[in-house]
């Protein structure tokens, strides 16, 4: 009744969200196919309160990790501000960031979408360019989660792909999607050369510092975003 509702303004208030969320977490985990609903649902709560609740998004991320991933990137592509609060939980608590965090990289590879069913049958593509959204906020946090620093590696290849794929081919959907992020962020910058920014802070995060300013005093991050001279350019970084 309560994910069926969400239509209605009020269920979003202070007092008839406790409720719901008390119910979500009691009713919720054990019925998989509402997991989608209920991460529009607490999206949409925290768009209508300034207070955040974990243990609720915490539980079903713990029992449906795969489904609270996709979801969330469906309802919020762009990451607002009350995605990115649900991102936080997810990623810092020991519970969920292994998990949730692997998924999100799976999504980052795969350019342009990541298809996948989730509980309630929706197989909508979610673009990668959207997870390196994710990546780009959460990589500007005063402390990054544990886990970024772990599979360091990984992401750091998937941002290089990331930037040699948008430098090839932008469809008309994803320039969309781009031209509603660059909206909401004030990104004044082209999806290969934001990917590039992503990849600097991850790099300036795990102190390689000295990595982007040769980079940069040799071209290299200029160089990149060229198809022509991209393999030039990763030939520099290697070295």
């Amino acid at each position: 009744m309560g994910t069926g509702s969400m239509e209605n303004g009020d269920v979003y208030t202070t007092d008839t969200s406790a409720a719901m969320l008390e119910f979500i977490l009691e009713e919720g985990v054990s019925i998989p196919e509402q997991v989608p609903a209920m991460v529009r649902y607490i999206h949409q709560w925290l768009m209508a309160n300034q207070f955040s609740e974990h243990r609720t998004l915490l539980d079903l991320t713990e029992a449906q990790p795969a489904d609270v991933v996709i979801a969330l990137l469906r309802v919020a592509p762009t990451c607002d501000r009350a995605a990115m609060t649900m991102w936080k939980t997810i990623l810092c608590s020991p519970r969920t960031a292994e998990q949730a965090y692997l998924i999100l990289l799976d999504v980052l590879e795969n350019w342009p979408e990541h298809s996948t069913c989730t509980s309630n049958g929706d197989n909508i593509g979610v673009f990668a360019l959207a997870a390196t959204v994710v990546m780009w906020k959460i990589l500007h946090m005063p402390c990054i989660p544990r886990v970024v620093t772990m599979h360091f590696p990984r992401l750091f290849m998937h941002l290089l792909f990331q930037v040699f794929f948008s430098t090839l081919d932008m469809s008309e959907d994803l320039n969309a999607f781009w031209k509603e992020c660059q909206e909401q962020h004030g990104l004044a910058t082209s999806p290969n050369r934001f990917a590039v920014q992503t990849l600097k802070a991850l790099l300036c995060q795990m102190h390689h510092e000295e990595v982007v300013v040769e980079m940069e005093c040799k071209g290299g991050w200029d160089t990149l975003l060229c198809a022509d001279t991209h393999h030039y350019a990763m030939g520099l970084l290697a070295r």
